[in-house]
């Protein structure tokens, strides 16, 4: 099964991703608060990881992607970025950081799970033959 770490602040944000990826097979541990997803991500084995980039909090997703040891055991995941902003400078830091897909906002289900299952693909943690949303949709 694949898991997934969410780091949102947004409830409908977190409900949407949330209900997306369980309907599709997948576990999804949710969190509101850089601090949430540093207890989850320190407690529980991932694949991949969806991380808000601008958080109410004055925070953002940069600063707990930059808290990840490079020896943990969830070091290295797959990471897309959710923002609504999309000038250059948070582009850049994302690439820095390791951030795989910048995905901004709105977005479709449809185009997550499409995102979601290519870096899986690519990293060996999902082979293709799952009958899920995004191969029923993949035009």
């Amino acid at each position: 099964m694949v898991k997934v770490l969410v780091l949102d602040d947004a409830k409908v944000i977190q409900s949407l991703l949330k209900m997306t990826l369980e309907s599709d097979g997948m576990h999804v541990d949710v969190a509101s608060t850089v601090e949430q997803a540093k207890s989850l991500f320190n407690s529980n084995e991932y694949n991949l990881m969806i991380v808000d980039y601008m958080l109410e909090d004055g925070r953002n997703g940069f600063e707990f992607i930059q808290s990840i040891p490079e020896n943990h055991r969830n070091a290295g995941l797959p990471a897309i970025l959710l923002t609504a902003d999309d000038s250059h400078q948070p582009k850049t830091t994302a690439q820095t950081l390791g951030v795989n897909v910048w995905m901004k906002k709105p977005f479709t289900p449809i185009s997550l799970l499409k995102v979601i299952y290519n870096l899986l693909e690519q990293r060996g943690n999902f082979n293709g033959n799952k009958v899920s949303i995004h191969h029923l949709h993949n035009n």
